[in-house]
């Protein structure tokens, strides 16, 4: 990207604009570096003025040498002159750190949006887990033994991991030779993650290893509710049935001998959302991982804000993998539970959109929720489609009542009968409702592709 591109991007996590070198500077580039990367321009406000900055190549190499002695790893910064008019900018590359966090002058920091953060102790730690290979499922469980493990649900998983070609294992090894070469034991130790995969009673060690699902009536009223514990993959099993006991579910005639089944959400969006929280949340936190199910939503809620280096506006792209647990996530390619290319975020979305549902939303909010929700037809969604009060009142009512008539239209809203059919006509031609019958007094309109 040229220098004329850089000047009409809006600063942002991976561009900064500094009217002179300083500490300020250097903090920026500790920043770029734990998350992708980045350009600072230097001899340029925030604003975007060009104030210029008076230096040679001499003081380029100054300047990059200053960034590397103040950085701990050291940061190699790339830094390039660049005429602008009558006077001369900048351009300071710095590059993404494979080990993180990068410290500046002893302090360590994120960039979000086109800001600084300073990194809490816990973050540090995690991130260098994560980046040196030693995340948390890696370390050992000092009181645990091997008779703290399942054997059969070891057994379970090299059979399976055989089958789907994920992983080629000797069945003739012993299951815990197997585990030390998944370095799920170390020098003797169990791991965290084996433990967690493997343990017979894995909440002995990790009580907050669990998934609590409930079905809300309101944020009071609790029609059902469950603690799942066990290992990882019977807590996402239990899980998964606790979801599908609680949603309607209804046959469609499609031609076929069988009819198909169409449920409120794209139940393989649920199985991948819940997945990723199992696979991905933070086991150090003390909470446990949360499904919660309402009338009009469906919540996923895991301890673990996403990795430093990705956003939330990531997920709705292609990007990168990055695991928390790795240990956890290893174990469940092979069983087929995850992908490696980070596209499971992708496939939510793309089913929920293929029921014509609103977009899955993921937020940071003390951990990461994602929530699925059934409705499109909010009455904001409404006002942002520029749709006549009338109109919108008309939806409003068919998704309380649940269908409206012509004659129904006109006493709502006090229409001529011509009117009533051409807003209904309208409501059908813009995908919102749809006629049930021909002609006649049967005939009335209901939310599409609606229950």
């Amino acid at each position: 990207m040229n220098l004329d591109d850089l000047l009409q991007n809006p600063e942002s996590a991976t561009l900064a604009r500094k009217a002179e070198f300083d500490a300020a500077c250097i903090e920026t580039a500790a920043a770029m570096a734990t998350g992708r990367g980045g350009v600072i321009l230097v001899g340029i406000t925030p604003e975007g003025q060009i104030t210029g900055v008076q230096i040679d190549e001499a003081g380029l190499e100054k300047w990059t040498t200053q960034i590397a002695l103040a950085t701990e790893p050291a940061i190699a910064a790339d830094a390039e002159i660049h005429p602008a008019g009558e006077k001369r900018v900048v351009v300071l590359t710095i590059p993404e750190m494979p080990i993180k966090p990068v410290a500046a002058q002893g302090r360590c920091y994120k960039r979000l949006g086109h800001h600084n953060h300073v990194l809490t102790p816990a973050e540090v730690a995690e991130l260098h887990a994560l980046t040196t290979g030693r995340s948390w499922d890696n370390l050992p469980v000092e009181a645990a033994t091997f008779d703290d493990l399942d054997l059969a649900k070891i057994e379970k998983y090299i059979e399976t991991a055989n089958a789907r070609h994920r992983r080629k294992i000797d069945k003739n090894e012993s299951p815990f030779t197997i585990l030390d070469k998944l370095r799920l034991i170390r020098n003797g130790k169990i791991t965290n993650a084996a433990i967690l995969l493997f343990g017979k009673e894995p909440q002995v060690f990790f009580p907050q290893a669990k998934i609590k699902a409930g079905r809300f009536k309101s944020e009071t009223v609790i029609v059902d509710d469950a603690e799942i514990g066990g290992a990882l993959t019977e807590q996402i099993e239990a899980a998964f049935a606790f979801i599908q006991r609680h949603l309607a579910v209804r046959l469609v005639i499609t031609g076929q001998p069988q009819r198909e089944e169409v449920w409120e959400y794209p139940l393989n969006a649920l199985r991948e959302g819940l997945i990723n929280a199992v696979t991905h949340r933070d086991y150090a936190a003390g909470a446990v991982t949360q499904v919660r199910i309402y009338d009009d939503n469906l919540l996923i809620w895991n301890p673990g804000n996403l990795p430093l280096n990705l956003r939330l506006d990531d997920l709705k792209r292609k990007h990168q993998s990055v695991l928390r647990n790795t240990l956890v996530g290893l174990i469940f390619y092979d069983l087929g539970y995850i992908e490696r290319w980070g596209s499971g975020t992708n496939r939510i979305v793309e089913e929920c959109r293929s029921l014509h549902l609103p977009d899955p939303e993921w937020r940071e909010n003390q951990g990461l929720m994602l929530t699925f929700r059934k409705d499109v037809f909010t009455e904001d969604n409404l006002r942002e489609m520029d749709l006549p009060e009338r109109l919108i009142q008309a939806v409003l009512h068919v998704k309380k009542n649940r269908r409206i008539t012509n004659q129904q239209y006109q006493e709502l809203l006090g229409v001529k009968k011509r009117t009533a059919s051409e807003d209904l006509h309208e409501l059908e031609e813009k995908g919102i409702l749809e006629r049930v019958g021909s002609t006649g007094k049967g005939t009335y309109y209901k939310i599409k592709g609606r229950f």
